[in-house]
C-alpha cells in the first residue's frame, strides 16, 4: 500500500512538472519587483508544441505584412495578425512575426539587429495574456516578457500596461553579410506565415540568411479592434556591432475597449 502511494505521489509530481514547463498562456505581472517574466527553460510560455500562425481555437480576421527599409534596403519585415475565439466573441489574439533579412544596409558590412519586439494599445482594465509559437523549427523564441515600454539597455524597467514588451534578439552569429547577396525578387516577397518547418537548404546555423521571431501573441478581452498608428515597435539596443540604439515604429491592430 505504502508503494502505490508513492508511485501516485511521484506521477503527480511528474505531472505537475510537465504542465508548469509547458505553460502556455502567461500572465505578465501588472505590479511589483520582477517586471519581466522569464520563459525559460524553452518551453515555457509556448502557446502549441505544433507549428503554424494561428494559436490555436481562433478565426483570423486580418492580416498585414509590413517592409521595414533602411536607407533603401529592405532589411525585413513586419508580419501581424489578429484572430478572436471561436467561442467567446470577446476575445482577442494579436500576432506578431519578425524576420529579418542578412542584408548590408548601412555600407558597414553589418546586418541589422533587434533585441525587443513591443506591442501598444492594452489596457489595464482588461485582462493581458502572453505567449509564443513557432511558424517552422528554427525560429527564435522569446526570453522574457512583460508589462513595459522600456526595452534592453533603454533604462530601468517600469511597468506601462498599455504595452507588452517580448525580448527576443534577432541577432546574425557571423555581422559579415554572404558572399552572394540574397535575390531581390525572393526578399520583396511576403513570407506566408504557416510555412514549413524546415529551414532552406542553403541555410546553417552559422550563416543563415535570415532570422525569424516565433509568433509573438499577446490575448486579451475587448470589444473589436482597429488599425492603429504607432502600434508596433522594434527596438535596436544597440548590443551587436557598430549598431544604433534606436526604434522602428509600425501601424498595427490593436483592442477596443
Amino acid at each position: 500500500m505504502h508503494k502505490a502511494s508513492l508511485n501516485a505521489a511521484l506521477a503527480l509530481s511528474t505531472a505537475f512538472v510537465a504542465g508548469s514547463v509547458h505553460a502556455g498562456w502567461v500572465t505578465p505581472k501588472t505590479s511589483g519587483l520582477g517586471l519581466m517574466y522569464n520563459c525559460s527553460p524553452e518551453a515555457t510560455c509556448q502557446v502549441q508544441t505544433t507549428y503554424g500562425a494561428n494559436p490555436g481555437g481562433y478565426r483570423l480576421l486580418n492580416a498585414r505584412s509590413t517592409p521595414v527599409v533602411l536607407n533603401g534596403v529592405m532589411i525585413g519585415r513586419v508580419l501581424d495578425r489578429v484572430w478572436r475565439s471561436r467561442t467567446d466573441s470577446s476575445q482577442y489574439v494579436f500576432g506578431t512575426r519578425v524576420v529579418l533579412n542578412r542584408r548590408d544596409w548601412s555600407g558597414s558590412g553589418l546586418p541589422y539587429a533587434i533585441d525587443d519586439i513591443f506591442r501598444y494599445g492594452f489596457s489595464a482594465n482588461y485582462t493581458v495574456e502572453a505567449g509564443w509559437r513557432r511558424a517552422r523549427a528554427s525560429d527564435l523564441r522569446i526570453e522574457q516578457v512583460g508589462r513595459t515600454a522600456v526595452g534592453t539597455n533603454q533604462g530601468i524597467k517600469t511597468y506601462d500596461l498599455s504595452v507588452v514588451d517580448f525580448a527576443v534578439p534577432l541577432i546574425f552569429p557571423d555581422n559579415t553579410p554572404p558572399d552572394d547577396d540574397d535575390d531581390d525578387d525572393e526578399l520583396t516577397i511576403a513570407e506566408d506565415p504557416d510555412e514549413g518547418v524546415e529551414a532552406e537548404e542553403e541555410e546553417t546555423e552559422d550563416e543563415p540568411r535570415r532570422l525569424r521571431s516565433a509568433w509573438l501573441y499577446v490575448r486579451t478581452t475587448a470589444t473589436g479592434y482597429e488599425l492603429g498608428n504607432d502600434t508596433i515597435r522594434l527596438w535596436n539596443a544597440g548590443s551587436a556591432e557598430g549598431q544604433p540604439q534606436e526604434s522602428l515604429w509600425f501601424n498595427g491592430f490593436r483592442p477596443t475597449f
